[in-house]
């Protein structure tokens, strides 16, 4: 018997000319940043992407780790959301065509706070550009994820700016022994406190791992918004899965949200509709619905 998708509302499907979708613990089955697309889900893309709907991966991953997810859709138009919205990359080439930096001096000033505030309990990394620079602390507990090329600095406060053409796009902050949950909740609490904060950047997490932080009003929604644009899309003509709190915002965002049954709570408390659990091809059952109606 066919999973059922546990719906709030009926599902409209015949108006959708963009699908975008997260990967981990969404699209894709597997461990964090690795994984695959079933053949179901594979199948089911192109159905889509037949139907001259667009079809869009966002994700909190850099460029380095979407590449794998890429090549095995192995769609024509594929469009590619990395670093939760802020870098939008060309699948082909796979550069990136449009980035949403955080300041340097903010930069600099969280990474002054979070090791006032947690000393060498935390450690930060960076998404620069195509780089991945952090501390040694970071590439020690994240191993063997760290299985990529990256540059060791020794102090994040001043280290993470080579050069003027130097970017960063996302900062990822990891603790020894808590979860990204209990994290983000005392860096909300104990570091990025007052209304400044809000105006200068967006904490976030996609995993159980790590905090990941963005400039303010950067989000997979805002990536997606940009795209909309581009193509004469209205967000009433989106469709978006996601399964993890940074995916909030675009799922918002979409004329139809959609969580996974695997999703966290949050999710699924704002979402339209929740799906079955990616294991057993969530994203696949709703758009399977979708090429029925067009």
């Amino acid at each position: 018997m066919s999973p059922t998708i546990i719906t709030n509302t009926p599902l409209q499907l015949n108006k959708i000319r963009l699908v975008a979708s997260d990967l981990d613990g969404t699209l894709i089955v597997g461990g964090f940043n690795g994984g695959n697309l079933t053949q179901r889900t594979i199948d089911v893309l192109h159905a889509v992407e037949k139907k001259d709907i667009r079809v869009v991966f966002a994700s909190g991953r850099p460029t380095r780790t979407m590449i794998p997810a890429v090549e095995q859709a192995g769609l024509s138009n594929l469009m590619v959301i990395c670093c939760n919205g802020a870098q939008i990359v060309d699948s082909h080439s796979k550069t990136i065509i449009k980035k949403f930096s955080i300041a340097p001096e903010h930069v600099q000033e969280i990474a002054t706070k979070v090791k006032e505030a947690i000393g060498n309990e935390a450690f930060i990394g960076a998404e620069c550009g195509a780089q991945f620079k952090c501390e040694q602390g970071y590439a020690d507990i994240r191993r063997p994820a760290m299985n990529h090329p990256h540059i060791i600095i020794d102090d994040p406060r001043t280290d993470f700016f080579q050069t003027q053409d130097d970017t960063i796009e996302k900062l990822i902050i990891v603790h020894k022994t808590w979860p990204a949950d209990k994290l983000n909740a005392y860096l909300l609490e104990h570091v990025f406190t007052g209304k400044k904060w809000l105006d200068v950047i967006y904490p976030t997490f996609s995993s159980m791992y790590f905090v990941e932080v963005s400039a303010a009003g950067v989000s997979k929604a805002t990536a997606i918004q940009y795209l909309c644009d581009k193509l004469d899309i209205s967000k009433e003509q989106v469709i978006a899965f996601g399964d993890m709190p940074n995916d909030i915002e675009m799922i918002k965002f979409a004329g139809i949200g959609v969580a996974m049954g695997n999703a966290h709570e949050e999710v699924k408390a704002i979402a339209d509709t929740v799906t079955v659990n990616n294991i057993d091809d969530g994203v696949a059952v709703v758009l399977e619905k979708l090429v029925e109606q067009l």
